[in-house]
């Protein structure tokens, strides 16, 4: 899928509310230390670059062509050697062949996730749990069957029961559902969306 149209359609957004809701948690619990942190499926960049102005090491993952272009825009000179940008599928980042996720405070996915092929979404998803150090985060999103996204090829979607069982074994800080009309950047939508945020 040519992402373009929904990066500009995005174009000056602020980070969004579960990302910024993880950092609250991660500071209540830790004060102002940062720590290494992934951001998986970045897309645009908005969040990568919020963590590293705000002294994080970020690895940035995407499959998008211009990847490196969008992240890297606009980071001071002084910054980059905090930012890494890796060009990469679900699929390789899923394959035992593939270069491993780095141990990491904090995994953000937002709104990624859901476009992981089922067939690899559950290796995934185990590389994700093994790369967080004890304490670490996980904040992103998993859509629910009610989603009109769920239509789309290689869409994966999880209802509650499944959600509760990709988390167990974690300790679960906000796992809020919404199932509701709105829209999207192409017209109006039905979004079933889990958002989450755990602790290893």
């Amino acid at each position: 899928m040519d992402w373009s149209d929904f990066y500009a359609d995005q174009a000056g957004r602020a980070v969004r509310p579960t990302f910024a809701a993880a950092l609250v948690r991660w500071r209540d619990a830790r004060g102002p230390a940062t720590g290494q942190a992934i951001d998986l499926g970045c897309g645009d960049g908005v969040e990568s670059r919020a963590l590293v102005a705000a002294g994080w090491r970020v690895l940035a993952i995407d499959a998008d062509a211009r990847v490196v272009e969008r992240v890297t825009d606009g980071v001071p000179d002084a910054d980059r050697a905090r930012l890494t940008v890796r060009r990469a599928s679900f699929e390789e980042l899923a394959s035992f062949d593939g270069e491993a996720l780095p141990a990491t405070d904090l995994v953000y996915a937002g709104f990624s996730l859901p476009f992981c092929s089922g067939d690899v979404f559950e290796m995934l998803w185990a590389r994700i749990r093994q790369c967080l150090l004890p304490g670490g985060l996980f904040a992103g999103q998993l859509f629910g069957p009610h989603d009109d996204f769920a239509a789309w090829p290689d869409v994966n979607t999880h209802d509650r029961a499944d959600v509760e069982r990709l988390l167990h074994g974690l300790t679960v800080l906000q796992l809020d559902e919404e199932d509701r009309d709105g829209r999207s950047f192409a017209g109006p939508k039905h979004w079933h969306v889990f958002h989450i945020i755990a602790s290893a």
